[in-house]
Order: structure tokens, then sequence, then C-alpha cells
């Protein structure tokens, strides 16, 4: 009896460790510099092609120091390696 149950309670916890992953969104560097969208007022972002730098133009000035620390601690240790964040504000100035 103690046996069915250890089982049943270990397919259990492995088919909700396996939901879990199968729901979690796959990492690329351009879904976290996206989801800065969600998260904070920004006027653009975009990730260098020849360059090795992601930019990020907020609206306010007061929010860069933010918004760095959520992208170093989004990114991978790999794209914190290849790229330069650099995160800065032009005041909603449109070019």
């Amino acid at each position: 009896m103690k046996g069915k149950f250890g089982l049943l309670a270990l397919c259990v916890i492995l088919g909700s460790a396996l939901f879990w992953y199968t729901q979690k969104e796959p990492y690329s560097t351009e879904v976290v510099v996206n989801s800065v969208w969600d998260k904070f007022e920004v006027q653009s972002t975009q990730i260098g092609d020849k360059d090795p730098v992601i930019w990020i133009d907020v609206y306010n000035k007061n929010d860069i120091a933010e918004v760095e620390k959520y992208v170093t601690e989004n990114l991978s240790k790999d794209d914190l390696e290849q790229y330069e964040v650099d995160v800065f504000s032009n005041k909603g100035i449109k070019y």
C-alpha cells in the first residue's frame, strides 16, 4: 500500500515538473529585451547586428538604473559577455 502511494506521489511530482518546464517561455536575448516594453516606459530598444550593444532608450532618465538592473539580471551570462548594455534617455525626442 505504501509503495503504491509513493509511486503515485512520484508520478504527480514528475508530471507537475514536466508541465511547469514546458510552460516556461524559451529564453532568448530578444525575449528579454522585448520584455522591457511591458515593464517600463521606453522609447526604443535595439540589439546591434554588427555592434555588440543592446540599446534601450527610456523616456524618464530616472528609470535608467532600474532598467539596467532588470536587463542585466535577466540576460544570460553569455549575453552579458557578448553585449554591452546601454540604457539612456533622449527625453522623448524623436528623430
